[in-house]
């Protein structure tokens, strides 16, 4: 499973001083999409050769090494693999690592120096951990629900509940038998949220909470929440915890965040622009989000999922800008080129403490790529 763990092995990955292959490619189900795949693997590569043609002899040999060899083996781009899949090769520094995918992926194949980890860190973002609680008369199921999959965490019974529909002497019973059934089944609402409460402060928590089941079980157990539990709370679906699988449990699950993350990252970017418009502690654009990285003043960059952005980077100071300027406008020494600025920026701002948030669904600042909050105001001096 991807995960960070997994992200943080490839960035510490010994290359040798050898260029690294990563390629990805999308394996959406489907028979056009999956007969479709060698063709376009065919069409990456070739790319790939063409863009290594200026390095030294001996990368050159590599990165033609690992373009043969994923040529040869198509094979480990199957469906099996689930929706998308990422290859890391280096021939000269015996690297060959590959991960399976949670979600669809733009394709891509790119020659760094390392690994090109910027779509795998937007995944890891894109999907938390969740909780999912289904609430049902006398038991609940609660499930984790992490990269797209669904896995049992617990199930939890309690008393059962007397029906309640009949009558008794002059209506005494059956007040009592309801007032029985309240009584049981607010103590059960308790119980699973002090469950919940419980699951989520224990290592391998959860981010994200959502509760499913018929519509009074479900508002008994968000009321009975603590306020720090019930504020995690993202969604709700109705389903009959007697009937339902796992697979429809799933399908509410992926619902529910969909919905959530559209909403989250909508509320995130108008927050972004609202605070630059209004001249507050924020950039929108690469030139003046390049410039603010490179004064270290970024508390937080906001990055657009699309394109790759070829750029420099200087091999003295470290200064990221979108020129190829072969030296450094600022201390005059040779430059690097990479073939993607924004994923320099995203290491420059996470190395020096700040965060990196990606913005999957499209939206204003598709029209920029890039925008960041700032730690402190700048006056932007900084030449890119």
């Amino acid at each position: 499973m991807l995960d960070q763990v997994s992200i943080d092995r490839l960035r510490r990955m010994d290359t040798r001083g050898f260029p690294v292959l990563s390629v990805y490619v999308n394996l959406q189900p489907g028979p056009e999409s999956l007969r479709g795949v060698p063709a376009r693997i065919k069409d990456l590569l070739a790319h790939v050769e063409k863009d290594s043609e200026d390095l030294p002899r001996d990368q050159r040999l590599s990165v033609r090494a690992d373009v043969a060899a994923l040529s040869r083996d198509v094979s480990r781009f199957g469906p099996d693999l689930g929706h998308g899949v990422a290859v890391f090769r280096s021939n000269g520094a015996a690297i060959d690592q590959q991960l399976v995918l949670p979600g669809p992926v733009r394709e891509r194949a790119v020659i760094d120096s390392g690994a090109y980890l910027r779509p795998l860190e937007a995944m890891i973002e894109h999907y938390p951990h969740y909780c999912v609680a289904v609430v049902g008369r006398r038991f609940a199921s609660i499930f984790r629900f992490v990269m797209d999959e669904l896995e049992t965490w617990e199930e939890m019974r309690d008393e059962e509940i007397r029906k309640s529909n009949y009558g008794g002497f002059a209506g005494y019973e059956e007040q009592r038998v309801r007032a029985r059934a309240d009584e049981v089944a607010s103590k059960h609402y308790r119980n699973v949220a002090a469950r919940l409460a419980e699951l989520k402060r224990t290592d391998g928590g959860f981010d994200l909470l959502m509760v499913g089941g018929p519509e009074p079980h479900v508002e008994g157990t968000i009321e009975a929440l603590p306020p720090d539990v019930a504020a995690l709370v993202v969604g709700t679906f109705s389903i009959d915890p007697g009937t339902m699988t796992p697979a429809t449990v799933l399908e509410h699950a992926r619902r529910v965040a969909t919905a959530w993350d559209a909403r989250e990252e909508e509320r995130l970017v108008a927050e972004l622009f609202d605070t630059a418009s209004a001249g507050g502690r924020a950039v929108l654009g690469l030139d003046e989000v390049c410039s603010v990285v490179n004064q270290r003043a970024v508390d937080t960059l906001y990055v657009q999922a699309g394109r790759a952005v070829p750029g420099s980077v200087c091999t003295g100071c470290g200064k990221v800008s979108v020129d190829v300027a072969p030296v450094c406008s600022v201390c005059g020494a040779p430059t690097r080129p990479v073939p993607d600025v924004i994923d320099r920026l995203s290491e420059s701002v996470r190395s020096g403490g700040g965060t990196v948030r990606h913005i999957l669904n499209p939206g204003p600042l598709s029209e920029f790529e890039v925008g960041a909050r700032l730690r402190y105001s700048t006056l932007l001096v900084d030449a890119t």
